[in-house]
């Protein structure tokens, strides 16, 4: 299996927010839970949310949908993204 490598972790040695995600994803596929959170125990918290939007963008969830409206809010993206700072933030601290 192809494992694509990181540019971030390349450059500066920290890991990004999805360092390991892809091995999370296989592991979760897999139905190994406990693997997939120790490659990137964010997934658990990112991913239902992703998974939203991407039903949102192949149409399955339709624009005018109150749900649509709420994850492309200015408080679900803004929650997203404090999310994944502060976990690029802990996860380097504290090398997980």
């Amino acid at each position: 299996m192809l494992h694509l490598k990181c540019l971030i972790k390349a450059l500066t040695g920290y890991n990004c927010p999805f360092c390991g995600f892809q091995r999370s994803v296989l592991a979760l596929i897999r139905g190994d839970f406990v693997d997939a959170f120790y490659y990137n125990p964010f997934i658990y918290i990112i991913s239902p949310y992703l998974l939203l939007l991407v039903l949102c963008v192949i149409g399955i969830i339709p624009q005018d949908s109150k749900l649509y409206k709420v994850l492309y809010g200015r408080w679900s993206i803004s929650a997203a993204a404090i999310a994944t700072i502060a976990w690029t933030i802990f996860r380097n601290i504290y090398h997980c």
